[in-house]
């Protein structure tokens, strides 16, 4: 005989499974868990990133201050050995993991770090480090301390002087000189020549010091002759010849041409470009800090064309004792 099965009670036992909520928490619970563990350790490995990214980024901060302390437009290596010495200073054997990139563009010194912090959670996830990457730039204001000039040609009929001056505790400081004293008018076709000071090639170099301003300065005397001379043939003959005189009349230039004159800054060339009527340059463009020389061209009277005192000038630059030295993010 075949045994019936009660269907109706099987039903019965079924239903009240079904409705049984007993263990749903522990069987919900488990299957949420790992992605809660999973949020859990992003978390707290954010943080710990978070923390380790501060920590570099001071330390970026700080090795670019100090490279840009003692950039001077030309001395890369040196400034990027500075800023290593100070990654290590800040950050002792994690230093050798960083990758560094160093840079220096229009008086900036910029820096790039690259490095990895380890994880506590997510490597659950596979995913064993997270990488880390900072930026530092810092402005380093170069300022020229020396300047090295070499007169290439002069002529012309007049004695012309053309000094650098520096404003120094409020006064006005002469730091260097280059002179022209006119001798033959027939020189050069006609536009006259005359011995220089320093000779013609021969380098000088002057030290400007501490400052706060800095201009250029062009003094004319027509005779030919500095002040405190004149010419003993009053200009009438082929040769300049400058004897001393205590006459008032030969005591002072007969005009001035300054950079920092509106009136006047025309009067000199920049590399074959003329400085603008009304303009006030700044240092940048009378003495750049790429430690290369530049040409200067000063027009005595008002012949543009054909400038009469040449001269290459090269400055040597460096931030003094860190002055403006500041981070530029």
């Amino acid at each position: 005989m075949v045994a019936l099965i009660d269907w109706s009670g099987a039903m019965k036992y079924l239903r009240q499974f079904i409705k049984d909520r007993r263990g749903a928490t522990a069987i919900t619970f488990g299957l949420l868990l790992v992605p809660l563990l999973g949020f859990a350790g992003l978390a707290v490995d954010y943080s710990r990133a978070s923390n380790d990214r501060s920590r570099l980024q001071n330390a970026a901060d700080a090795a670019a201050l100090a490279a840009a302390s003692v950039f001077t437009g030309s001395n890369k290596a040196a400034a990027e050995a500075r800023a290593r010495a100070f990654l290590q200073a800040n950050l002792g054997l994690r230093a050798e993991d960083i990758n560094l990139n160093f840079s220096t563009e229009n008086q900036k010194v910029s820096i790039t770090l690259g490095g990895q912090t380890s994880t506590l959670f997510m490597h659950v996830l596979n995913k064993d480090n997270m990488p880390i990457n900072v930026n530092a730039t810092a402005l380093a204001p170069l300022k020229p301390t020396t300047a090295k000039i070499t007169i290439d040609k002069v002529t012309g009929y007049w004695f012309k002087k053309v000094s650098i001056i520096v404003v120094r505790n409020g006064k006005d400081v002469v730091v260097g000189t280059i002179k022209y004293t006119a001798t033959d008018h027939n020189l050069y076709n006609g536009n006259g020549g005359g011995k220089t000071d320093p000779d013609i090639n021969v380098p000088i170099t002057f030290d400007l010091g501490d400052y706060t301003k800095l201009y250029l300065k062009m003094e004319i005397k027509n005779d030919g002759c500095d002040i405190g001379y004149k010419d003993k043939n009053g200009g009438k003959s082929r040769y300049v010849d400058c004897i001393a005189t205590s006459e008032s009349g030969y005591s002072k230039y007969n005009s001035t041409l300054k950079t920092d004159d509106p009136n006047t800054v025309n009067h000199l060339f920049v590399d074959g470009v003329q400085l603008p009527l009304g303009s006030k340059p700044p240092l940048d463009d009378l003495m750049n800090c790429d430690n290369t020389p530049h040409s200067h061209a000063w027009e005595d009277g008002g012949g543009w064309a054909n400038q009469d005192f040449y001269y290459k000038i090269t400055a040597a630059c460096k931030s003094v004792d860190g002055e403006n030295v500041r981070l530029t993010h």
